[in-house]
């Protein structure tokens, strides 16, 4: 009897089996021809999405197609890739990888016109695919640029009239404001027609910019002093003078340094004015000693933008400096 009952168990499990088998054949059978062989066209891109089907229907379908459009995404931006590759910059301070997210979220930008094409599942996974049409994704590419350099452009403009009002760092703002626009197109040309003639946003904000921390200057007022050993000048015993394109520049940040030991404070920026408190110094018996000031370009460059590229820009500007001769008696 017993060995009658596990008898009659060996042949349900193996008709449970073959079963199973025979309905995973049929379904092989069944299997759409863009699984089989991934489909390449001149007129779409396309997505696949495969997922394993863990917890209800409707979240395996949702992370199907959310793995689809990713597959989409990475289709479209290893096309980008491989037209043109980015000319305009140097690997440093991850600058390089914050460029290409940049490049990678602008393509991204034009995922919306993606169309649903079929699903198909089995009985482990659920597959979906989605296809974009490439004419439709540069459509709204080269409209995007557009819209970007019309942007840019507007920012340049901005800048430059705000540089002939001697407002310096509206005017660096604008000009790094002029390049963040446009940053998710440097792989590309950045021309734009104006009545002034044909220029590259890229380019003339960048020249801009640095011609304009070219101009900054940095004076002593007066340019030595002479104090007594073992003493303690207050703040303001001398001001720093800081001008740009020939005029006083306020909101200029500078920092200080002292050859007789540490400063407790010794980070400013220029007043109204453009001028700066020189800070309390305490001084020995050397004999002599120097308080310098120095643009900081570091500070400058986070002050105005967030965008990466644009601080790289700036840091490597040469910064302007002046020195405070202290005679000590």
């Amino acid at each position: 009897m017993h060995k009658l009952i596990a008898f009659s168990l060996c042949l349900i499990l193996f008709a449970g089996c073959s079963s199973k088998k025979k309905e995973a054949e049929l379904l092989e059978l069944s299997k759409p021809e863009w699984l089989k062989n991934r489909p390449v066209s001149n007129s779409y891109f396309y997505g696949i999405g495969t997922i394993p089907k863990q917890g209800g229907a409707a979240y395996y379908q949702e992370k199907s197609k959310e793995k689809a459009l990713a597959d989409l995404s990475k289709q479209i931006n290893t096309q980008i890739k491989s037209e043109q590759s980015l000319y305009r910059m140097e690997d440093n301070s991850g600058v390089y990888e914050y460029m290409q997210s940049r490049l990678k979220a602008t393509s991204n930008e034009f995922l919306e016109a993606y169309e649903f094409v079929d699903q198909w599942e089995d009985l482990n996974y659920y597959y979906t695919f989605y296809r974009l049409s490439k004419s439709e994704f540069y459509a709204r590419k080269a409209k995007r640029k557009e819209e970007a350099l019309q942007l840019s452009l507007s920012k340049y403009q901005q800048a430059q009239k705000a540089s002939q009002l001697n407002d310096f760092i509206l005017a660096l703002e604008q000009y790094a404001a002029a390049i963040d626009a446009i940053s998710g197109y440097l792989n590309e040309q950045t021309s734009i027609y104006t009545p002034e003639g044909n220029i590259d946003l890229y380019e003339v904000s960048k020249d801009a910019m640095a011609d304009m921390i070219a101009t900054f200057q940095l004076s002593f007022r007066p340019e030595s002093i002479a104090a007594k050993a073992n003493t303690k000048l207050n703040d303001g015993h001398t001001q720093l003078l800081i001008q740009c394109q020939g005029n006083m520049a306020r909101n200029i940040p500078v920092r200080f340094s002292f050859s007789g030991g540490f400063l407790s404070t010794d980070k400013f920026k220029s007043d109204l004015n453009g001028q700066v408190k020189s800070p309390a110094i305490k001084l020995s018996n050397n004999g002599q000693e120097t308080l310098m000031a120095i643009v900081d370009l570091k500070t400058l460059s986070r002050n105005i933008t967030k965008n990466l590229l644009v601080r790289q820009l700036i840091g490597k500007q040469k910064p302007v400096s002046a020195e405070l001769q202290i005679r000590v008696n």
